[in-house]
């Protein structure tokens, strides 16, 4: 498994090719047919350079960052000996099918003869004769490696994560840590984690897009977008067909680039029914006032305190750190301005939130708390708790644009978040029973890198669904249809 050395004639027009690389001119992998394809040039140019450690590239389909990874690491492997790379996939088999195919192409196209290399299939790695190596690494969280310790015994010089949609934050955190370790002092090469995706609501979007978006990216990562019309080389019909996807997400996804739409289809709600929450001027307001308080431990993720008019958020109070003596005041000066009683309040009870429970009288929330039944008018469903049972129920309303912010009462970055929590109502696997489930707190704050509190302090509102003395107009027109 050690570095394997043998020799061989480079033909010329590699070394040349290998040199030119060396010294940053890439017209022989970004010019073609008199057309030049600029960002993959700039793209180039950072995979060199001196000042970035991580680099995101992409943002659509057909800009050309699978063919810009291959050409990266392979001119790497040739120009350094015994340096060292990785590409890596959540899933091996894809990387085999797709990106390794593709490291065959930029071979062809480049002429570079096979006598210089040697793919090992056993051990999925490729082998120069100058004692470099790529090595192919699956990335899918195993049960047996949670944390990905098995790749924190390489080093490498540099590392590409392909498809990085499908990679868990805790492999692209590890590898981040197993670069610039392999030759990079003997050569001067700074040290470069390459992450190539189409837009994902997961670590890139927190990481680099977010930050990117707002100007506040660390000097030392990278973003850089990119979209299938800036790739002079792509096939006309391949843009048509994407202008073709009928499904607006993938659409805005795949062909405009569009971060802010998730392509997933277990959300229970559209992207664009929770922007509409904002302002919204249909949402149920029925006079009948609510309190839900998502109670945060001390230090911990934040409290949200929300007064809803029906379905309509008509006040609320966010705490970053708070002690439960200034929630219980917040929760009681609310109920004295709303004329809420406490049989409409509700707090989240686990941790510290029982203590503000006591003090205020309000509801206690249990979020693994057994179902409520449901109104008589709706098929029973077999949930998994009641946060579950409150959150697939708190979804339908925000299709059916019952849910509504009064527009001043948010900031520009609340409304992301809240946006970005809400998309985080999806369905999650099935135990053997079959009772519906969420996706976990703890795959949440994984990819969204926070708790989902907004969306917590959200759903408690649909426990008055099924227990409220007041129910919203339209059930209750549909529960007294009923008894007549």
């Amino acid at each position: 498994m050690g570095s394997r050395i043998w020799k061989a004639e480079v033909p010329l027009d590699v070394s040349i090719k290998v040199e030119a690389f060396k010294r940053g001119m890439f017209d022989f992998i970004t010019v073609r047919e008199d057309k030049k394809h600029e960002k993959q040039e700039s793209a180039l140019q950072i995979l060199i350079d001196n000042e970035h450690s991580e680099f995101l590239y992409g943002g659509a389909a057909g800009g050309a960052k699978s063919w810009t990874g291959a050409s990266w690491e392979l001119f790497m492997a040739l120009a350094y000996p015994e340096t060292r790379y990785f590409v890596g996939r959540a899933v091996l088999k894809r990387l085999m099918e797709s990106t390794l195919p593709t490291f065959h192409k930029v071979m062809k196209a480049y002429e570079i003869p096979d006598t210089l290399y040697h793919f090992n299939g056993g051990y999925n790695y490729f082998q120069f004769y100058n004692g470099s190596r790529i090595d192919f690494v699956a990335l899918e969280r195993k049960p047996s490696d949670p944390f990905f310790e098995t790749l924190g015994s390489i080093e490498y010089t540099s590392g590409w994560i392909e498809e990085a949609g499908e990679v868990c934050f805790d492999a692209y955190d590890t590898l981040r840590t197993r670069i610039n370790r392999q030759m990079n002092d003997v050569y001067g090469i700074h040290g470069k984690l390459f992450v190539t995706c189409n837009p994902k609501k997961n670590w890139m979007f927190r990481i680099f897009y977010e930050p990117w978006k707002k100007g506040i990216l660390d000097a030392k990562k990278c973003y850089m977008p990119c979209l299938v019309q800036e790739n002079p080389f792509i096939d006309s019909g391949y843009i048509e067909k994407l202008r073709e996807i009928g499904d607006k997400v993938k659409k805005e996804r795949l062909l405009k680039g569009n971060w802010d739409y998730e392509d997933n289809p277990n959300a229970l709600c559209q992207y664009d029914d929770i922007c509409a929450i904002f302002g919204n001027k249909i949402s149920i307001r029925n006079g009948n006032y609510y309190l839900t308080a998502d109670i945060a431990r001390f230090g911990s993720d934040r409290a949200i305190i929300l007064v809803w008019n029906g379905y309509t958020v008509v006040d609320l109070r966010s705490f970053d750190t708070s002690s439960t003596t200034e929630i219980e005041q917040c929760i009681l000066h609310f109920q004295r301005l709303y004329h809420i009683p406490s049989s409409r309040c509700i707090a989240d009870e686990d941790g510290v939130g029982g203590g503000v429970v006591d003090h205020t009288g309000c509801i206690g929330f249990r979020n693994n708390g057994s179902p409520l039944l449901e109104p008589t008018e709706y098929t029973a469903e077999n949930y998994m708790n009641l946060q579950t049972q409150c959150g697939y129920r708190l979804a339908e309303h925000i299709n059916n644009s019952d849910v509504g912010f009064e527009l001043e009462l948010v900031s520009e970055e609340e409304k992301e978040n809240i946006v970005l929590e809400i998309e985080q109502l999806q369905t999650w696997n099935g135990d053997s029973d079959g009772r519906l489930q969420l996706k976990p707190k703890a795959e949440i704050k994984e990819d969204i890198g926070h708790s989902p509190d907004w969306r917590d302090a959200m759903l408690m509102r649909c426990y008055f669904d099924y227990v409220d003395v007041a129910l919203p107009d339209d059930l209750e027109k549909r529960l007294s249809n009923l008894i007549l």
